[in-house]
């Protein structure tokens, strides 16, 4: 039998040969002598990882009656939907437009503030910018122009953070908050990212572009319609890894990122390039986020902004059925039925319609500034001023975004007469409105009768479409 001996650190150690041996003490790492200090550490390295690379992973709900549970889209929710001001433009002697606006937002729980509308007579030849042609126009055109300076003019004076703009015949869908939240996942992203989209990281698919110069607005001066569109599904942008880092007070962005949202409108080109080459690189410029199985998108036969519209859409064969799209809104647009703009882009607009010059329909002449395009002004053109690069050059570029289908659309009355010039001579042929399933104001009489969400009628159903009584 061995004897042992016990040392003073009560480790056993052997004895040989009558001579004690102090036992040698393994030294164990300093992650396996305090387990529970280790344990704290990783954990709080993985949570630091994590919440730097975007924080949670905001999941969108199937179901379109469903609100986004994320605290940067809460402020959707309020009476001014994220905005800080929503104004209506309305024309004081056009009371019957100003009667259904208020009961559709007191019905959908939004805060308006009417901005009295002028009369293109009623606009002196020395207030007009160049160049003197516009002067002729017709009078509803030069005072709609008017009007909406004057709604730029209001933003820039109160310094307004962000503010909607909406025209007096404006709709909208009685999802109109849960479309909201959606829109703004797509112009966070649309805006504030920066650089090229790499395949690895994103899973873009380059679908056939089916929109022909014949089918595209004829409002700008180039014709740079790509032949595919490089597509990504708004699900895939909200992990933590492809979140824009930019926090910011509005739901929407960073209003120093962007000009306009052009969420309501009667028909928007597909994104093209400012450049003539071939095989871009793909970035938020270009790209189109994908949003499928949208319940309050009408199916693909319904796509057409005017019931005069001799093609569909190019959304109906470009997408799959009930997709609704988002991207930079440089392929033309028309119709200024409802668009958001920035301190910035206020700023901007009124600097070039306001004082600079204008020469056409306001909304046309939106839509090539959106596209990079500046109005025609004649023998009064200036010389675009010499780049010098870096910040000046970026501090140029024109930032709006977009929704195919509108978010906002035109209503229309029976005999609704427009004051401007009007679709189809001036009367839409039907009470409708296009592009919104679940109109507020085509269920207006049910709704103020206590109608609920899912009791109201959807005028544009897959199969045929229903007459509101």
């Amino acid at each position: 039998m061995k004897r042992i001996s016990v040392d003073n650190f009560s480790l056993i150690s052997p004895k040989k040969d009558d001579v004690f041996f102090p036992a040698k003490r393994r030294r164990n790492a300093w992650y396996a002598s305090s387990p529970k200090l280790f344990t704290t550490l990783l954990c709080f390295m993985v949570w630091y990882c994590w919440s730097q690379l975007g924080g949670n992973i905001i999941e969108i709900p199937g179901d379109q009656f469903a609100f986004i549970e994320d605290p940067s889209l809460v402020d959707i929710l309020n009476t001014t939907l994220g905005f800080e001001k929503i104004l209506i433009l309305n024309l004081p002697f056009r009371t019957d437009r100003r009667d259904a606006m208020t009961l559709s937002a007191a019905t959908s729980n939004i805060h308006l503030e009417f901005l009295d509308g002028v009369t293109g007579e009623s606009i002196k030849p020395s207030a007009y910018p160049p160049p003197l042609e516009n002067q002729k126009l017709q009078a509803g055109i030069r005072g709609s122009w008017r009007t909406h300076m004057s709604a730029l003019q209001t933003i820039v004076e109160q310094n307004i953070t962000t503010a909607l703009i909406m025209e007096d015949d404006v709709d909208w869908d009685i999802r109109i908050r849960q479309n909201l939240q959606r829109f703004a996942l797509a112009s966070r992203f649309l805006a504030e990212k920066k650089g090229t989209l790499s395949n690895p990281q994103y899973d873009i698919e380059n679908r056939p572009n089916t929109e022909t110069k014949e089918t595209s607005f004829q409002i700008l001066n180039e014709n740079k319609i790509g032949s595919t569109l490089p597509s990504l599904p708004l699900s895939s942008i909200n992990s933590a890894s492809h979140q824009p880092t930019t926090h910011s007070s509005s739901p929407y962005g960073n209003p120093a990122e962007w000009d306009i949202l052009w969420i309501g409108h009667c028909g928007a080109g597909f994104p093209r390039s400012s450049s003539a080459e071939k095989n871009q690189p793909v970035t938020a410029a270009n790209v189109i986020l994908t949003q499928a199985d949208d319940d309050t998108v009408p199916n693909s036969q319904h796509l057409k902004a005017h019931p005069f519209q001799g093609t569909l859409d190019p959304l109906a064969s470009a997408y799959p059925p009930h997709t609704r799209i988002f991207h930079r809104a440089t392929g033309g647009e028309l119709c200024t039925v409802a668009y958001a703009v920035s301190q910035r882009g206020a700023r901007r607009l009124l600097h070039q319609f306001g004082v600079k010059g204008w020469n056409g329909i306001f909304d046309s002449e939106l839509g090539r500034w959106c596209a990079g395009e500046d109005p025609d002004m004649g023998p009064h053109a200036r010389p675009p001023p010499a780049s010098s690069g870096g910040k000046s050059a970026k501090a140029k570029e024109r930032v709006c975004l977009t929704s195919q289908p509108p978010i906002f659309a035109h209503h229309h009355p029976q005999q609704g007469e427009s004051d401007i010039g009007g679709l189809g001579g001036g009367y839409a042929r039907k009470f409708e409105t296009k592009y919104l399933r679940l109109s507020v104001r085509m269920n207006l009489e049910r709704i103020v009768n206590g109608a609920k969400d899912r009791e109201l009628v959807d005028q544009w159903p897959d199969e045929g479409g229903q007459v509101i009584p």
